[in-house]
């Protein structure tokens, strides 16, 4: 799992992103997702959303990536098993 990162290096990381977010993609920079095509829609109480938001957020990680962080060490799990 993602270490929490220093929030002064995330505010170093934004600003970094900011100022090059319309620049172009150096050549021959292709932009893919490693192979990720299916979409899971998961329901949850208010509760458990504001929860995964709480952690994703403590953690400086969308939620997205920490739900699926959770759902890939399950698998890891479950194979090692």
């Amino acid at each position: 799992m993602a270490k929490t990162i220093d929030p002064a290096r995330a505010e170093q990381l934004r600003r970094e992103s900011e100022q090059t977010k319309d620049a172009a993609y150096p050549a021959g920079t292709t932009g893919r997702r490693p192979n990720r095509q299916k979409v899971y829609s998961v329901r949850l109480s208010a509760e458990e959303e504001a929860e995964v938001q709480r952690v994703a957020a403590a953690k400086h990680l969308p939620a997205s990536t920490l739900v699926r962080a959770w759902i890939l060490e399950r698998l890891d799990h479950e194979r090692s098993a």
